[in-house]
């Protein structure tokens, strides 16, 4: 009986993350949807570079320090050049044609990232041993 409810809420949470990235992602359109998904990646790196360079720090190893510094520089020029690059491409939502199309695909994007972070919740959860389908 736990197992079904357990069953019953993860379905329901995963339905409700389907619909809210489906529904953002027509919103939005795929060109925004592929500039947040680049922007959450950035952020995800530099997260884990700022560990890299925190735990260098405490343990002393100062070429893994020099190195994380570098990378964290090297993520904010690349990122910096990808707005530029995607600050015209998101003008292009404004043509009614496209409007309808990037729409469209922004939906399905929401849907693929949706598909995408529900299989990393089922794997997390079964990594911690805490749930599994």
């Amino acid at each position: 009986m736990r197992q079904e409810m357990m069953d019953i809420a993860c379905v329901a949470v995963m339905l409700l993350l389907l619909i809210w990235r489906v529904r953002r992602g027509f919103a939005s359109g795929m060109m925004q949807e592929i500039a947040n998904i680049l922007s959450g990646a950035v952020a995800l790196v530099c997260v884990i570079l700022i560990f890299f360079a925190i735990n260098s720090a405490r343990g002393k190893t100062m070429h893994v320090l020099a190195a994380c510094i570098v990378a964290l520089i090297l993520l904010g020029i690349c990122f910096k050049i990808c707005s530029l690059i995607f600050r015209p491409l998101l003008a292009v939502d404004k043509i009614c044609i496209v409007s309808g199309i990037n729409k469209f695909l922004g939906a399905i994007l929401g849907a693929a990232e949706a598909f995408f972070l529900a299989f990393l919740l089922i794997k997390a959860l079964g990594y911690f041993e805490i749930f599994v389908f």
